[in-house]
C-alpha cells in the first residue's frame, strides 16, 4: 500500500481533472496525504521553462515531501532525481481500448473536438511515443 505524500499529475486543481501523462508538463501535482487524507493543489510553475523542467518538478515535489509520484511519462533526469531521493514513481492508470469501445458503444463518448487539446510543441517531448 502507498503511504505518505502521493504526487498525481493532473490536467488542473480538483479531483475531477482528468490524470496528465507528462510529469515535466502536468498543469498540477495533486498531492495525496494518506495520513491526514487531504488533497492539495499544486501548480507546475515549472511546465513553461525552457528546458530543465523535469528537474524543477521533481525538486519541488522532493521539497514538499512527497513519497510517490504517479505519471506516465517521465524523463531520465528527473526519474534519477526523484529515485536517488527516495521517491517512487508509480505508472497511472492506463484505459484499454476495450473501455473506449464500451464507451462508443453505449454513447458515453461526449462531443467531438472542437480545437486541438494540445499546443504545438515541436518535439519538445523527445519524440514520445504512445
Amino acid at each position: 500500500m502507498m503511504e505518505g505524500k502521493i504526487a498525481i499529475a493532473s490536467t488542473g486543481n480538483s479531483p475531477e481533472a482528468l490524470f496528465s501523462r507528462h510529469f515535466a508538463t502536468a498543469t498540477y501535482f495533486l498531492i495525496y496525504d494518506t495520513a491526514k487524507g487531504t488533497l492539495e493543489a499544486v501548480e507546475n510553475t515549472a511546465r513553461e521553462l525552457p528546458s530543465g523542467r523535469g528537474v524543477a518538478v521533481a525538486k519541488m515535489l522532493i521539497d514538499k515531501g512527497v513519497k510517490a509520484v504517479v505519471v506516465e511519462l517521465i524523463g531520465p533526469r528527473p526519474f534519477e532525481m526523484l529515485k536517488e531521493s527516495g521517491v517512487k514513481v508509480y505508472l497511472g492508470p492506463r484505459v484499454k481500448v476495450q473501455e473506449v469501445l464500451d464507451a462508443i458503444k453505449t454513447d458515453r463518448m461526449g462531443m467531438p473536438l472542437e480545437a486541438p487539446t494540445e499546443a504545438s510543441h515541436a518535439g519538445e517531448h523527445g519524440g514520445c511515443v504512445e
